[in-house]
């Protein structure tokens, strides 16, 4: 005939669905792992921010010791002239990063005394990144006759 009640509905009691307990524990997990990719995402978001500014910054460099290498070098290291050691080259101050400033320095080079063959250049850019941090980076090079 059938199977009598009380077997009915023991057995048909946990087919019914998830209990809260099920419901909070795969919310929980769910929600720790979007959050978990969304600090991924941002980490990643920052380390493009500081590639970016990086790669900047290291074009702005290179394109400083281009028209550096274009003059003779008794021109270069001149006081007073737009590569005067140690102080900031005036066409790229804050040109396209925060507080961006490059400046030249001649290792070996001493100021009155002829220039030096070969002529040591190393050129600095200082900045600060999207976070206010300040940054560095540098290039160097050698200039002969």
């Amino acid at each position: 005939m059938g199977v009598p009640r009380k077997r009915r509905a023991a057995r048909g009691s946990g087919d019914g669905g998830f209990t809260l307990v099920e419901l909070v524990f795969a919310l929980g997990t769910l929600l720790l792992s979007i959050l978990g990719a969304l600090l991924a995402e941002l980490s990643a978001l920052n380390l493009v921010r500081t590639s970016r500014e990086t790669a900047a910054a290291s074009a702005d460099l290179r394109a400083a010791m281009e028209e550096i290498l274009l003059l003779p070098p008794a021109s270069i290291p001149v006081a007073g002239g737009p590569y005067e050691p140690g102080v900031p080259i005036a066409a790229y101050s804050g040109l396209h990063l925060r507080e961006e400033a490059l400046t030249a320095a001649y290792p070996g080079y001493v100021p009155g005394e002829p220039v030096p063959d070969p002529l040591a250049i190393v050129l600095t850019a200082s900045w600060k990144d999207f976070a206010g941090r300040p940054r560095t980076t540098r290039i160097a090079t050698m200039r002969t006759r």
